[in-house]
């Protein structure tokens, strides 16, 4: 990256078009499965949420 902020708008300046098609595909794609759901909901499950970081051991 050239250490500036990624920007939507740079983006589209740069692709014109490509948003249209994004747009088309995501509604034009075919829906997940329930067992797709379930299997990655099953996989969610798996990633453990770190404990939130205490006053104690910030300072």
């Amino acid at each position: 990256m050239k250490g500036v902020p990624f920007s939507f708008a740079d983006c589209e300046a740069d692709f014109p078009g490509c948003s249209e098609r994004v747009e088309r595909s995501v509604t034009e794609a075919p829906r997940f499965t329930q067992e797709q759901i379930l299997r990655g909901k099953a996989l969610w499950a798996t990633f453990r949420v770190p404990p939130p970081a205490s006053s104690a051991d910030a300072a």
